[in-house]
C-alpha cells in the first residue's frame, strides 16, 4: 500500500500540500492535476487519507519565531496566541534562532501537521531557504519584515521614520557629537533604523561622522563596550538602536558616574518596563506589539475564511515614542 509521503513524492509537492488537498483546500491547478495523476497510479484511494477526518481544517496555525528570547516575541505570542484561541485555534510554535537554515526543516514541520495558516517573525526576503514557501498553498503573515508573494501579507513599523524623529530631536537640542550603537547592516530592521538616522542628519545639513558609530551584535555585551568607546570619543547624546545593547550602554554610563538628562542624553529603540523607573526617564522608542500581534492574527483568520484568495498587503504600524527628560539641550 502506497504511503502518503510517496504520493508527495510522485507529485513532486510536499506531504502537507497533498494532507490539504485531501482535506478539501484549495491548492494551485497544477498541484491539483499532480497530486490526482498520484493518487490514481500509484492506486491509493481517497477514503484512506480522509478514515477519521471530522473537518476540512485542523484548526491550527503555525507561528515561526526568529527568537523566542526577549520581550517583544513573548508579548506577540500571547497576543496572537489569546487572539487565535477565541476563534477555536491553536498555535504550533517553533523557532529558527535567528539561523536560516533551519527554515525548511521548521517549514516542512508545520506542512507535516497540515496547519492552515502560518506567521513567520523576522524572516528575510533574500534568504534562499524561504524558495519553499513558493509551493506552500496556505496563508502566510509576515511581521517585521516585508516578503514579497503575491498572496503573503507583511505587518511591519515604521522603524525609519520613527528612529530620523528622535535623531532629530538631539540635533535640535544642539548636540553635535551624537553616538550611534548600531545592529549589523545585514537585516532589513537594522537597516531601516539605522537609515532614520541617516535621514534626520541630512535633514538637518549636517554629516554622522563614522567615528561616532559602534556596530554592536544586539547584545548586552557590545552594547557596554559601544558605549565604552563613544564615551572616549566626546560624544554629548547617544542612539541605542536595540533593547539588550541598551542595557550593557546603561551599565556603562552607569559605572562612570554619568547623569542621564544632565551629563549625556539618551535614547533607545524597544521599550522595557527598566526605562520608567530611571530618573528621568528614558525616551524609548516602544513598538505596537498587540496591534501587530492582533492584525496578525485577524488577517490570517480572514485570509483562511476566503480560501487565501486575497491578494497580499504590506501594513506599516507607527511606533509610540516616549519622550522623557532623558534628552536635554546641550550647554555651550
Amino acid at each position: 500500500m502506497a504511503t502518503i509521503q510517496e504520493v508527495a513524492k510522485y507529485a513532486r509537492v510536499s506531504v502537507g500540500s497533498v494532507s490539504r488537498y485531501l482535506n478539501g483546500h484549495k491548492l494551485r491547478p497544477d498541484n491539483i492535476k499532480k497530486i490526482e495523476t498520484a493518487i490514481e497510479v500509484l492506486g491509493y484511494k481517497e477514503n484512506f487519507f480522509a478514515k477519521g477526518l471530522k473537518s476540512n481544517q485542523t484548526r491550527s496555525i503555525g507561528l515561526l519565531m526568529n527568537n523566542m528570547q526577549n520581550n517583544f516575541s513573548a508579548s506577540l505570542v500571547a497576543k496572537i496566541d489569546d487572539v487565535l484561541e477565541q476563534q477555536g485555534y491553536t498555535i504550533l510554535l517553533s523557532n529558527y534562532r535567528d539561523d536560516p537554515n533551519r527554515i525548511e526543516q521548521k517549514i516542512a514541520f508545520f506542512e507535516s501537521r497540515a496547519v492552515d495558516g502560518l506567521i513567520i517573525v523576522g524572516a528575510e526576503q533574500s534568504w534562499p531557504q524561504l524558495e519553499c514557501l513558493k509551493n506552500y498553498d496556505i496563508p502566510i503573515i509576515s511581521i517585521i519584515t516585508p516578503l514579497d508573494s503575491p498572496k503573503t501579507d507583511s505587518i511591519i513599523v515604521d522603524n525609519r521614520a520613527s528612529t530620523k524623529k528622535v535623531i532629530s530631536k538631539m540635533l535640535s537640542l544642539s548636540h553635535k557629537k551624537i553616538g550611534v550603537i548600531a545592529a549589523p547592516q545585514t537585516d532589513y530592521v537594522a537597516r531601516e533604523r539605522f537609515l532614520g538616522i541617516l535621514d534626520a542628519y541630512e535633514s538637518h545639513n549636517k554629516r554622522l561622522l563614522e567615528t561616532d558609530i559602534y556596530y554592536g551584535d544586539y547584545s548586552k555585551t557590545s552594547g557596554k563596550r559601544a558605549m565604552e568607546y563613544l564615551l572616549s570619543e566626546g560624544i554629548t547624546a547617544v542612539f541605542v538602536c536595540n533593547y539588550n545593547m541598551s542595557l550593557g550602554a546603561l551599565q556603562t554610563i552607569h559605572e562612570n558616574k554619568l547623569v542621564i538628562g544632565k551629563d549625556i542624553s539618551f535614547a533607545s529603540y524597544d521599550y522595557f518596563d527598566a526605562s520608567d523607573i530611571f530618573h528621568p526617564k528614558l525616551t524609548v522608542i516602544k513598538q505596537p506589539i498587540e496591534e501587530i500581534g492582533m492584525l496578525a492574527a485577524e488577517r490570517l483568520l480572514e485570509k483562511i475564511k476566503n480560501n487565501n484568495q486575497l491578494e497580499g498587503k504590506v501594513f506599516t504600524l507607527t511606533n509610540e515614542i516616549l519622550w522623557r527628560d532623558s534628552i536635554v539641550k546641550k550647554l555651550s
